[in-house]
């Protein structure tokens, strides 16, 4: 369910549709609940390791979402560090700090992730990618389950630390999926940039040959 969640939620995102506030009236009845229960048997003493529903609301805010829907802060890095299309490093010098923040409409609109057919693959790809890591080093016992409630604004990092109740491994985790997030977008933001720069150098051109001698 948490992969059909995700993909319907990045599907409307891609279409111009705010994903998370259509289909966050079917998370969160399922969702928040699991996580009530994991909270009271956490603060009753069980370990977090023990609690029993590990796909609960935080558990995609904290682990799938990192820089909001897509993943989009690992999308960000990667073209900063890779990227020559001035538009495309300029989108993404002011998403970084909304993005640190879970805040990402500046970049899908702004890049635009929206209808953009290089992007559909990693934006649709990467969020099942982590859902399917995150479940995994979950259910094997490397992680535990998320115990508490955040504000789904806070940093990666911070946000992996607190909901696992204070496990530095939950924070490993969102290291890990920050990594992979980057590896799939990488080849695609080599293609968008190169596109990206193309039309760029024909603008330009385009302007030069409009002036008058």
């Amino acid at each position: 369910s948490a992969i059909v969640i995700v993909l319907l939620v990045h599907l409307l995102w891609f279409f111009g549709l705010h994903g998370p506030n259509i289909v966050g009236g079917i998370i969160e009845p399922l969702y928040l609940p699991a996580l009530e229960k994991n909270m009271k048997l956490f603060q009753g003493g069980t370990s977090a390791f023990d609690v029993p529903n590990i796909v609960t609301k935080p558990f995609f805010d904290t682990f799938v979402y990192l820089g909001g829907s897509g993943a989009t802060l690992a999308f960000l890095v990667v073209v900063l560090l890779v990227a020559k299309s001035a538009q495309l490093r300029g989108v993404s010098r002011l998403s970084i700090g909304p993005g640190a923040f879970n805040i990402n409409e500046p970049v899908i609109f702004g890049t635009p992730i929206i209808l953009n057919p290089i992007l559909f693959l990693p934006f649709i790809i990467t969020p099942i990618v982590l859902v399917i890591t995150s479940y995994t080093a979950i259910s094997i016992g490397w992680v535990p389950k998320t115990v508490v409630m955040i504000p789904w604004a806070t940093p990666p990092i911070i946000s992996g630390y607190l909901v696992t109740g204070g496990h530095l491994s939950g924070a490993i985790l969102q290291l890990f999926n920050f990594v992979i997030a980057m590896a799939i977008y990488y080849p695609f933001v080599v293609l968008c940039d190169r596109s990206v720069v193309r039309t760029e150098k024909a603008a330009e051109q385009g302007n030069n040959n409009s002036v008058p001698m």
